[in-house]
């Protein structure tokens, strides 16, 4: 009979063995190290993933839900709006605030609704900005019709006729 082997597994990590509230800190301070600090009530989303997010799942769900959940954030082309839904995956449904700042690359902001609205959670209050001055608030209209945001069955809206349209499910 063969003698087991006794495995030796790798020691359980200091920082997940912390109390919660106290891992929550340590994720913000991490996150303002590698982000740095907001100091205009919002963080653009031109930049990767903070590295912070790739340590393991646990530490992952527990840093996002500090960073999105806590945050504003912009998005000023539909190309990086892609880019962070394909990289959170459904963890896009834990952004709490969005502004999205539409150009003319109508196209582009299509792709990118239909791939975040499916996604996205009854707390997200979603911003709608024209970042184009030339930009017809007709096509915009058509563009949002299209996304399904003005389904009143779904959605609600606020700030029609101004520069701003904020979007909030309906519960």
């Amino acid at each position: 009979m063969m003698a087991r082997r006794n495995r030796s597994y790798p020691p359980r990590s200091r920082l997940l063995a912390l109390p919660l509230e106290i891992r929550d800190v340590i994720y913000e301070f991490v996150l303002e190290a590698e982000w740095g600090h907001s100091t205009q009530g919002f963080f653009v989303l031109n930049r990767p993933l903070p590295a912070f997010f790739r340590v393991n799942k646990q530490t992952r769900s527990e840093a996002l839900d500090v960073f999105l959940l806590k945050n504003h954030f912009h998005v000023y082309t539909s190309s990086i709006g892609l880019k962070w839904i394909n990289l959170l995956g459904r963890d896009v449904n834990r952004f709490r605030f969005l502004s999205l700042f539409i150009d003319l690359d109508l196209e582009a902001w299509r792709r990118c609704l239909k791939a975040l609205l499916p996604l996205a959670s009854s707390y997200l209050e979603l911003r709608i900005r024209k970042a184009a001055a030339s930009l017809p608030d007709e096509r915009l209209d058509d563009l949002l019709i299209d996304a399904g945001l003005y389904d009143e069955s779904r959605w609600t809206n606020e700030g029609r006729g101004t520069h701003e349209i904020i979007f909030k499910q309906i519960q």
